[in-house]
């Protein structure tokens, strides 16, 4: 349960041991051997297909129940929002498209012009870091759209290394040298914030279905390669076997 009060307690160690993992998936890229057999493809093609079961399983069905806490409420009576908590998920969605786009369509300048478009990453980074301190406050919190922690914290591992991977496509150098490393502090900041601090219903509702369309978006661009790149074995390996985890557990 959600808590001001955090005690130091077996859960709350295995907890912090899962923030930990989180945010040091981004580190990982550069510490992985060239002589792993199994290729980035079929990595990429198997963490696509753990994320996209976790939103579909257990994220979307969290939705449904939390779509009464945007309901009554005056300012969202206006809005989709006051009635479908999934257009706040598509707009999620909808909003890393377009900073997909801003990316691509920079760096296609940047290299005619020999310069890299500092404004874009920061922009991009940013929009990356307040997604990843969600997910920190989400495991804290234990707002995750399942009853065990532990799951989400492989699925948002795995899809973390996905988006590490299209954000290093995208800005190179800059994101080794600092994008990832401010990516990892945004777990721990956002678990940091979920220690001590309980964000209000209606806003937790909001978040969480901007990350599930972020999610889902995500997925589909950074984990599942091109149509010829993609392996669709470990994807339906990674599919099935994180599926009968969430069964089992």
């Amino acid at each position: 349960m959600a808590s001001l009060a955090w005690a130091v307690t077996a859960d709350s160690l295995l907890v912090a041991l899962l923030v930990a993992i989180v945010a040091v998936v981004h580190l990982l890229p550069d510490e992985v051997p060239i002589s792993v057999p199994v290729s980035r493809h079929n990595v990429l093609s198997a963490t696509g297909g753990v994320s996209i079961v976790y939103a579909f399983v257990h994220l979307f069905p969290e939705l449904d129940e939390r779509q009464q806490a945007l309901e009554g409420v005056a300012v969202l009576e206006w809005s989709l929002a006051a009635h479908h908590v999934y257009a706040v998920a598509f707009v999620g969605l909808a909003a890393f498209y377009g900073l997909e786009r801003l990316a691509i369509i920079t760096r296609t300048h940047d290299i005619g012009s020999g310069r890299q478009t500092e404004p874009v990453f920061w922009v991009h980074i940013g929009a990356f870091a307040v997604y990843n301190a969600f997910i920190g406050y989400a495991l804290v919190q234990g707002e995750t759209g399942a009853d065990n922690t532990t799951l989400f914290a492989i699925a948002m591992a795995a899809h973390l290394f996905g988006n590490d991977t299209g954000l290093e496509g995208h800005h190179r150098d800059a994101y080794r040298r600092l994008g990832r490393w401010i990516l990892t502090g945004a777990v721990l900041v956002g678990a940091g914030v979920g220690v001590v601090y309980t964000i209000d219903p209606v806003t937790l509702a909001l978040l969480l279905a901007l990350l599930t369309g972020g999610i889902v978006f995500n997925a589909i661009k950074d984990e599942l390669p091109r149509t010829r790149e993609s392996r669709f074995w470990p994807f339906a390996a990674g599919s099935i076997a994180y599926g009968l985890l969430l069964l089992v557990l």
